[in-house]
């Protein structure tokens, strides 16, 4: 095998389509697991990470759209204890081309819409309009304008918010 950068070896083509199949196994059975056990309405071509939480409580109320991609540890609630009888089972709606990153909270009842970027670590207390990137507890709009692919590479980046524009 033939060396690469930082003295690895270089994977074989019968190593990445064996990754690549695995993957996508995986990802498939996560994908069943949440659309038909759990109820959860999960839009084309998306990626939950295995260890993303999707409400347990209510995971009819979560509504993901298309080639949305959720990370490691990403939590997204679709209930509230402290509201209310009436008010304590929301819909939270995920639009198309999103990204939410590692450890990034949604909370119940909000609307976030396509082409958007959650931040690591971030707690997305407010709805959150098209195509930007937020981030911070609480989130942010950090960047506005953007449009993502449907791998969720940035097709345009967009520019900083003005000063007025606030989530």
């Amino acid at each position: 095998m033939e060396e690469t950068k930082g003295n690895r070896p270089k994977k074989s083509l019968v190593q990445r389509i064996k990754f690549f199949l695995f993957k996508d196994v995986i990802n498939n059975i996560s994908l069943f697991y949440h659309r038909r056990i759990r109820g959860v309405n999960v839009g084309k071509y998306c990626v939950i990470h295995r260890k993303a939480k999707i409400d347990g409580i209510n995971p009819h109320g979560v509504h993901l759209g298309n080639y949305v991609h959720i990370a490691q540890n990403a939590l997204v609630l679709a209930h509230d204890h402290y509201r209310d009888e009436a008010h304590q089972y929301v819909d939270t709606w995920i639009g198309d081309h999103v990204n939410i990153g590692w450890g990034a909270v949604i909370n119940p009842g909000l609307k976030i819409g396509n082409h958007v970027i959650v931040g690591a670590n971030a707690v997305v207390t407010k709805d959150v309009p098209d195509g930007c990137i937020v981030a911070g507890n609480p989130a942010k709009i950090i960047k506005v304008n953007i449009k993502l692919n449907d791998h969720g590479g940035m097709i345009c980046r967009g520019e900083r918010p003005d000063a007025n524009q606030k989530l």
